[in-house]
């Protein structure tokens, strides 16, 4: 095991809905973590501004908006669930296990947050609260308050801007629902999508994908 994985309670692994949280729904239909995912997404994000509320109590909204999304975006959320010591309890199919990692990295993250919506619902906010403390301490010993934090696509603008690439195009369609937003953009001559209930956030995943193809490259 490796010395950065991030230990997590033998005493959650028996609770069904966080096994069912690594069930992704290209395994099933119906009994998959979606809904988890979206209750645990909302609970996150409470006892993550609760925590930046607390701990810099002279910072104004648009710092702590900044710094939250730092913490919550696609490829940070991943990179905390790749630590897990049972990560390989994901269950998807053979198909979506064949995706390169950029890809994979929207799962990873959903898994995380459908773990932090089952204890939610399972064990209750406290416990909810703790595990979250506990996934994100490493992260929060990181954050500097002079640190200038910018979302996905303006990273991405900037990134590029320096490449000398031109902005990207964010094309993006909606169900007939008007739930789900898909976000796509072409980019160096392969594909970046990702998908989300709101249309600026379907756009900021499909950022964090480019974002960490350039770093890879």
């Amino acid at each position: 095991m490796s010395e950065d994985s991030l230990i997590i309670k033998k005493s959650y692994l028996d609770l069904p809905l966080f096994k069912q949280a690594f069930v992704h729904k290209s395994i099933s239909s119906k009994e998959n973590n979606e809904r988890l995912e979206f209750l645990g997404d909302a609970v996150l994000e409470i006892i993550i501004s609760e925590y930046l509320y607390n701990q810099f109590s002279g910072m104004n909204e648009g710092k702590l908006t900044q710094i939250r999304a730092s913490l919550v975006n696609t490829q940070s959320l991943a990179e905390i669930f790749l630590q897990f010591d049972c990560k390989d309890m994901l269950q998807t199919s053979k198909g979506t296990h064949k995706l390169d990692e950029s890809h994979k990295h929207s799962i990873y993250a959903g898994t995380l947050e459908a773990c932090i919506g089952a204890i939610f619902i399972e064990l209750g906010f406290d416990e909810s609260k703790i595990f979250v403390q506990h996934l994100f301490q490493g992260k929060f010993s990181l954050i500097n308050e002079h640190k200038e934090f910018k979302d996905a696509k303006s990273r991405l603008q900037e990134a590029l801007q320096a490449k000398g690439y031109e902005p990207p195009k964010y094309l993006v369609e909606s169900n007939k629902e008007g739930n789900c937003f898909d976000c796509k953009v072409e980019f160096n001559g392969k594909i970046f999508h990702a998908s989300a209930s709101l249309k600026k956030e379907s756009e900021q995943k499909v950022a964090e994908l480019i974002l960490l193809a350039l770093d890879q490259a």
